[in-house]
């Protein structure tokens, strides 16, 4: 889901599907960018509450979802889901699919 840039503020990170290897890389990929332990990032639910933590000021970019989805299925597709619900229930969230 595409927003314009808001100002200044946004905490940006940058997922590159290319560089996860499966799907619990990618829960300590965003564990390790959001400050949290990868046992605190264990599942979807998870992210949306570790998430949540940044009290919706986050802009995700995630880069090559296709390489996500071919290593780890229909995980990438619900880690999509999870993010674009995120946006939507956070006014100053974004995610950027590229």
């Amino acid at each position: 889901m595409r927003r314009n840039t808001r100002a200044a503020g946004l905490k940006k990170i940058v997922i590159d599907g290319a560089k996860i290897a499966n799907k619990s890389e990618a829960l300590a990929v965003f564990a390790a960018r959001l400050g949290f332990t990868p046992e605190y990032v264990a599942n979807l639910d998870a992210l949306y509450d570790a998430l949540g933590e940044t009290g919706g000021r986050i802009c995700v970019v995630l880069k090559n979802a296709k390489a996500l989805r071919d290593k780890t299925g229909i995980f990438a597709d619900g880690l999509i889901a999870v993010l674009e619900a995120f946006v939507r229930e956070n006014e100053q969230a974004e995610f950027k699919i590229l």
